[in-house]
């Protein structure tokens, strides 16, 4: 994104616009930051402008584009066909089956609410889990950035590009999953500078009870539930 000098009428309108706060006054001109920008449209989609100074490049160029496919609902990812972060989460999870017994489900989503994060904080995430043996939900885009599975690196061209918002979900058996929760607390405080959230998914029985969410309460993690309901997204088997 970037503004017309020309058309601008220096009114700021649109400064509280941007989730990023990357629109800003400089040299008595207003321009949009170009490092803190994540692409995602807000201000040119808002319509704050009153004479059109917000625009969009004809081609966002690779590998700036990663960051409005991963910032940006309108955009859609290739490898998944979802818009925005280019994942449903659970929903899809959940639909196709991935959420088994004796396995519970992470999704650490770094970024949102606030700030955003880089792809190298992301990197740093999908290098930790790999390491921890996990495996990842392939319908998933982050996936799609893995250059080195062994390892979890990503591609190292996109490292500096900054996103709204990127979520990594992955399985791990559930006997190992307090572990997992416990280092990753500690390896998130530690190690990463950006808003991070970590959730965790398992299938209630057939009463409605979570008892992994109950063995949580129980050594003190507080969760916080979500429930999901999948209306529209339900699996249907053939009727004879």
């Amino acid at each position: 994104m970037y503004i017309d000098q020309k058309l601008c009428e220096k009114c700021l309108d649109c400064m509280p616009v941007c989730p990023m706060g990357a629109i800003m006054v400089k040299d008595k001109a207003v321009v949009i930051d170009y490092e803190t920008c994540v692409e995602c449209g807000v201000c040119q989609r808002f319509g704050i402008c009153p004479v059109g100074a917000i625009q969009q490049v004809d081609e966002i160029p690779y590998p700036r584009i990663i960051r409005a496919v991963f910032s940006d609902p309108v955009q859609t990812h290739e490898s998944t066909g979802v818009a925005g972060r280019g994942t449903e989460e659970m929903k899809t999870n959940d639909v196709t089956n991935l959420f088994q017994e004796g396995k519970i489900g992470f999704s650490i989503e770094l970024g949102r609410p606030l700030g955003g994060a880089y792809l190298s904080d992301l990197e740093k995430v999908v290098k930790k889990v790999t390491s921890m043996g996990v495996e990842f939900a392939e319908d998933n885009p982050v996936v799609q950035l893995i250059t080195d599975r062994s390892t979890g690196s990503l591609r190292p061209e996109i490292l500096g590009e900054r996103v709204l918002s990127a979520i990594v979900e992955f399985l791990v058996p559930e006997a190992s999953a307090m572990e997992m929760i416990d280092e990753m607390g500690r390896f998130i405080d530690s190690e990463l500078d950006c808003v991070v959230t970590m959730s965790v998914i398992s299938r209630a029985d057939a009463e409605g009870t979570c008892a992994f969410s109950q063995r949580l309460r129980e050594l003190g993690k507080k969760p916080y539930p979500n429930g999901k309901v999948n209306i529209g997204m339900a699996l249907v088997g053939n009727e004879t």
